[in-house]
């Protein structure tokens, strides 16, 4: 299988410190019975131009270690699967048994981009247009990814405005929010006021960008074989769609916990709760969102890949002023959490 270090014994392992070159080599050293390069062992500096990427060979043990910048985009290209240090370390913990599943962060819902071709569709003066996108978008949502984790196949965003094309919302009579205006390309926003005059024309060019996106998370799935799928959204209390704030009920939740029972284990959901109870955030499943993204490829049963998935809702609350600009310190602390859990994840069945 590819990216499966137990079969073909590589992996690619990047570090971001010395202080984690030097616990990469121990663990060589010590538990696998790697000779390692004293001049490598004695460096305590990175080179300005170091990729900070071991290519290693646990069968043969046997490493490459260039500093060229090339080499991390060969190595990954090679069908070694790039592994943080941090992820490295939890391996070396399960003592080389387990393949962890690679972790995906998807951020359907924070792009700020506004199609030119589909700017004549709105319908009320563009102040309030964007008002109303500034509301609703998932205000710096890529910032709770985890920085060993930012980037390649590990973070999918979408640029666009949600209120230009939704890439969460099905296409079809299925999709339950079409019956309030808020299908895949919206019509209403959430107090119910309509934003765009929605033709065929205009949801054809939201189509456009909409199968790209799906495009781009299948072929993910063809790429790795086993995959931990984080769906990452924020939402404010002040603008719960009515139907939503019903169904919530008085408590809403500091994090919203997405579940599919069919791609979402309740193990998974447990590990998670663990972290948010540790620092004392009040959590619910499904509510007052539900559910989580599944590519289409694993819905329709055209990949092999075991993918399991959560959606994680923040709530605005938690690291945003009255004003909704967001506090650097408070996503910090977000991040933190995310790298907490990641790391308890990646080795679920």
């Amino acid at each position: 299988m590819k990216n499966n270090f137990k079969k073909n014994g590589k992996m690619a392992v990047r570090f971001e410190t010395a202080e984690e070159r030097r616990e990469i080599i121990r663990i060589l050293e010590e538990q696998r019975g790697f000779q390692i390069e004293d001049k490598l062992k004695q460096s305590d500096k990175i080179h300005p131009y170091d990729t900070r990427t071991f290519l290693i060979n646990l069968k043969s043990k046997t490493y490459t270690y260039w500093i060229q910048p090339f080499v991390g985009a060969a190595m990954v290209s090679g069908g070694a699967r790039l592994y943080s240090a941090r992820e490295f370390f939890r391996i070396a913990e399960l003592g080389f048994k387990v393949v962890p599943r690679f972790p995906v962060f998807h951020i359907p819902h924070a792009g700020d981009r506004f199609p030119f071709e589909m700017l004549p569709s709105v319908c009320v003066p563009e102040e309030e247009f964007r008002r109303y996108h500034a509301q609703m978008s998932d205000t710096d949502a890529w910032r709770f990814v985890p920085r060993d984790y930012y980037g390649g196949d590990m973070t999918k965003g979408f640029q666009i405005s949600r209120l230009m094309c939704d890439v969460e919302r099905f296409i079809g009579p299925e999709e339950e929010m079409e019956q309030y205006g808020m299908g895949f390309c919206y019509e209403k926003a959430f107090d119910g006021k309509q934003i765009k005059i929605v033709t065929d024309e205009l949801k054809a060019q939201a189509r456009k960008y909409y199968d790209e996106h799906h495009a781009w998370m299948d072929r993910l799935c063809e790429r790795h074989p086993r995959i931990l799928l984080f769906d990452l959204h924020s939402f404010s209390e002040e603008t719960l769609p009515e139907h939503i704030r019903k169904r919530a009920g008085d408590r809403i939740p500091d994090v919203c916990i997405g579940a599919d029972w069919k791609y979402t284990p309740y193990e998974l959901i447990s590990r998670i709760e663990r972290r948010l109870d540790e620092v004392n955030l009040l959590h619910m499943i499904n509510t007052p969102y539900s559910g989580t993204f599944v590519p289409d490829a694993v819905l329709k049963g055209n990949s092999s890949c075991d993918l399991v998935s959560v959606m994680l809702e923040f709530n605005k609350k938690l690291y945003c002023d009255e004003n909704g600009k967001a506090d650097e310190v408070k996503e910090e602390l977000i991040r933190k959490l995310m790298l907490r859990i990641v790391c308890d994840c990646v080795d679920l069945d």
